[in-house]
């Protein structure tokens, strides 16, 4: 540890392990991801897994996500021992043709399905289903299942070669962004404490004491982030991982909303929100002399980099990418996303009703949101919560 970092530490010293978190405010955790996420001397760190998911991407999406990786530049860094993990697992057929097998899945489901209903329902059941009869049920069931399987199909064939251009630009980003690290060296040292952590209960590795095989490859991962962090200089780290086992991190009980209204825990409405384990923070504290540790879902990341709030002038990059993990959308995000798939409204507007030359205040707002309001009518979603002021910043400046 260098001077300045031991400094850091001596300073925090008096700060001992703290109890998890009762209550959490989402406002709060929000703006803290915000903080990582949009700084830009905090380093970002990926975990396996989110390689991996990127895999399932449509073509436009996964161009999006290539743009935001190579956009982060000297941020992002990458373990060496997720590039050993990636190396494992990117030949395997599954992993660069993940929906291959879906149409058989779901003919099995179905026909499983058909059956039981054929001999379970009656006409009775078939009415309190609003059909007319139990042959009425079946037809529509039937139609209902060949529609599904052909939506199967056209997923298991939707690769245009843009997962092979992801392989490859993998590539070339894993041999740029990796750490410099001998991972012999990282697998020795991790193995030679992990039993030990694991025996204590210490954040992370203890959920994967069990497995055959990499049984240490959280442990080296974190060991690796701790590294960097001390080696630059950095007491704030973003670690983007869909990984939820509670040796990484945990829920609170209860969730605090924007106002103080406090309500019982529920997935839904905290989004995906994991907080890091209180000796997680400990330990990232002691090694660098501050808490700014970070862990977040790649559907937080997605959410926060589309959400017209956060990152009005850049969430138009990422509405592919928001649409694509079916993130929450507020009406306004909802108006940028249908510009962006409506081409022809969108240059009508760019040269009429948006167009500027040397000021933005050029454009008359009021006549944007008349015109666009004209154009979007029944858009399905509701046009007088959308702020008018932000759409126009984050297509058209």
């Amino acid at each position: 540890m260098n001077k300045l970092n031991r400094s850091h530490a001596d300073k925090n010293s008096r700060f001992g392990l703290r109890p998890k978190q009762t209550a959490a405010s989402l406002p709060e955790t929000s703006r803290q991801l915000q903080a990582a996420l949009f700084d830009s001397e905090c380093p970002i760190f990926l975990d396996t897994n989110i390689l991996i998911w990127s895999f399932g991407l449509n073509e436009s999406a996964s161009a999006a996500w290539q743009k935001w990786l190579f956009w982060l530049g000297d941020r992002l860094t990458v373990p060496a021992w997720v590039v050993h993990e990636y190396n494992q697992l990117s030949g395997n057929p599954e992993i660069s043709n993940p929906y291959k097998g879906l149409p058989r899945k779901l003919k099995v489901v179905f026909d499983e399905l058909i059956g039981s209903a054929a001999r379970a329902l009656d006409s009775g059941s078939a009415t309190s289903l609003n059909c007319s009869s139990k042959v009425d049920l079946e037809r529509r069931l039937t139609a209902s299942t060949d529609f599904v399987l052909r939506v199967g199909e056209a997923v298991s064939k939707s690769d245009r070669g843009h997962r092979m251009e992801l392989l490859k630009f993998y590539e070339t980003l894993l041999a740029e962004r990796s750490r410099s690290a001998d991972i012999h060296a990282l697998g020795r040292a991790a193995h030679a404490e992990f039993d030990a952590r694991s025996a204590l209960r210490l954040s992370p590795g203890g959920e994967d004491a069990g497995k055959p095989e990499n049984h240490c490859g959280d442990l080296i991962i974190w060991n690796e982030l701790l590294a960097h962090c001390v080696e630059a200089g950095q007491s704030k780290a973003l670690l983007v991982s869909n990984d939820v086992k509670p040796d990484w991190c945990y829920t609170p009980q209860r969730l605090v909303l924007e106002g103080g209204k406090e309500i019982p825990w529920s997935d839904s409405a905290a989004r995906g929100l994991r907080l890091p384990n209180p000796d997680l923070i400990a330990e990232f504290r002691a090694h660098t002399g501050g808490e700014g540790l970070v862990l977040a879902s790649i559907v937080q990341i997605i959410e926060a980099l589309a959400s017209t709030t956060n990152n009005t002038a850049g969430s138009a990059d990422f509405s592919v990418l928001a649409q694509a993990i079916r993130a929450d959308r507020t009406p306004t995000d909802q108006a940028v996303d249908w510009f962006l798939e409506n081409p022809g409204p969108y240059s009508e507007a760019m040269h009429r009703v948006a167009a500027w030359e040397i000021s933005p205040d050029e454009v008359d707002q009021e006549n944007f949101e008349e015109w666009c309001r004209r154009q979007m009518g029944d858009a399905g979603f509701r046009l007088d919560q959308v702020n008018w002021t932000t759409v126009f910043c984050a297509l058209f400046i």
